[in-house]
């Protein structure tokens, strides 16, 4: 019985010392991975907006934090509010993990409301993390009429919008379907910075979705010298900074418009995600979340994005960022179809 035990023992010992063997060479070409190689991160949205402002935070840590330290490139592709990047990472982007995106929450229900051009699965990226959960804001000029959330109800409100799959333009448009308020939403503007300066030109009275992080980023003197009235919180709930601000669930009049509210607005907790295209290596997605999540949480890069006012709010894990999308295309159809009726109302809302 001795001698069985001990010979089982040494094959035991030796099986464990061959899966080490074979496991070293793994974890080495994990580490090794990027060494002289040059990530590029794609921002879905116009150079000088909030997107870019967060993109060119992030791209240095990278650098710093990734084994091999390469060099990370930004690059803008604008264009439907991040549908043109999606569907570049999507289907023509290298799988490797040389080449990332940042884009808006949007990306993930894209798809499933039908979003005009959207060529890709939002549940095949491979979702690294999103470094803010968002919370946008209704905001019209000092010298416009609206200043309170019942006034939307009672009058027209112009407001910049980007692109048709943007949520300054879906969101608003999507309010007007379900609680009858009356946005009138001009799109067309490349992003955040243009629409800023339509409002101060008086092209636009206000812009119908900016994201808080972005005002606090960008134009923090408005909020001190009230240039801007903050109507109405677009989100699931409310800023902490923002308590006297309502949101849209609590105008909203029955249970069905709060339902159908909380399909739109889910892709906020995912507000500035940072994604990979499909069938990226299951090590070097590991890396990227493990590198994503240790920059989230480093002292240097927080200490940083206070200094130049960009919020970092409740930031996400790929895996968590997965499980939102995930869970969107598992609502029930009949919620699905209603959502997509007021996000897109030509759209298919499908679910494949």
């Amino acid at each position: 019985m001795r001698a069985w035990f001990e010979r089982h023992t040494r094959i035991a010992a030796l099986a464990l010392l061959s899966l080490g063997t074979f496991a070293v060479p793994s974890a080495r070409a994990q580490q090794d991975f990027y060494k002289g190689k040059t990530i590029r991160l794609i921002i879905g949205q116009a150079a000088g907006g909030g997107y870019d402002t967060y993109g060119r935070l992030l791209a240095p840590y990278l650098t710093q934090f990734l084994p091999g330290q390469p060099p990370v490139t930004v690059q803008n592709m604008p264009g439907a509010g991040s549908v043109l990047m999606a569907n570049y990472l999507y289907a023509q982007a290298p799988r490797d993990g040389t080449v990332i995106a940042l884009g808006g929450g949007s990306i993930a229900p894209a798809a499933l409301f039908g979003a005009a051009g959207a060529r890709f699965d939002s549940r095949r990226f491979n979702w690294i993390g999103s470094m803010n959960s968002e919370k946008g804001v209704a905001v019209a000029w000092h010298t416009a009429p609206i200043k309170k959330a019942s006034d939307i109800f009672e009058r027209e409100f112009v407001v910049g919008g980007a692109g048709v799959n943007a949520d300054s333009v879906i969101f608003p448009n999507a309010v007007n379907r379900v609680l009858s308020t009356r946005f009138k939403v001009v799109s067309g503007y490349q992003g955040s910075a243009e629409m800023v300066l339509a409002m101060e030109r008086g092209e636009v009275q206000g812009i119908g979705n900016w994201h808080y992080s972005s005002i606090l980023a960008n134009r923090p003197d408005w909020l001190r010298d009230k240039k801007i009235n903050l109507i109405l919180q677009l989100g699931l709930g409310p800023h902490p900074a923002l308590p006297d601000v309502p949101t849209v669930m609590d105008v909203a009049r029955t249970d069905e418009e709060r339902e159908v509210l909380r399909i739109v607005f889910a892709q906020q907790s995912i507000g500035r995600p940072v994604l990979g295209p499909p069938e990226m290596p299951d090590d070097t997605l590991a890396l990227l979340r493990k590198t994503f999540d240790t920059i989230m949480r480093d002292p240097q890069f927080l200490a940083d994005a206070a200094k130049r006012k960009i919020e970092i709010n409740e930031p996400m894990g790929g895996a968590d960022s997965a499980q939102v999308v995930d869970r969107l295309y598992a609502a029930a159809p009949a919620l699905i179809k209603r959502a997509s009726a007021a996000v897109n109302p030509g759209g298919a809302g499908s679910q494949n």
